[in-house]
């Protein structure tokens, strides 16, 4: 796949409206996805179908991490943070504007 074809995708998937306001939230701070979805007012599946996307084209990273919160101590809940890929891909289109 030849590098534009590839920023192109990249790009699409990033602009999507729900999956960009979840990298938005993400920059600011890591959250498990009952986070994303109470902040963003959207239904989990839904986040959860975005999440895999961003972290399948390598915009989010996940790990499993033990919860602290009164609600939730002890359980084991998926962290989600934004990678430096979004910043490349940003980078990248305004190379080719």
């Amino acid at each position: 796949m030849k590098i534009e074809d590839r920023l192109v995708e990249e790009a699409h998937v990033l602009l999507h409206p729900v999956r960009f306001r979840i990298v938005e939230l993400l920059a600011e701070k890591p959250m498990h996805i009952n986070a994303i979805s109470n902040a963003l007012g959207e239904d989990r599946r839904l986040v959860s179908y975005h999440l895999q996307a961003l972290e399948e084209y390598g915009f989010v990273d996940s790990k499993y991490e033990i919860s602290e919160e009164p609600k939730s101590k002890g359980k084991a809940l998926k962290i989600y943070w934004v990678t430096d890929k979004m910043e490349e891909v940003i980078s990248e289109i305004k190379k080719k504007i």
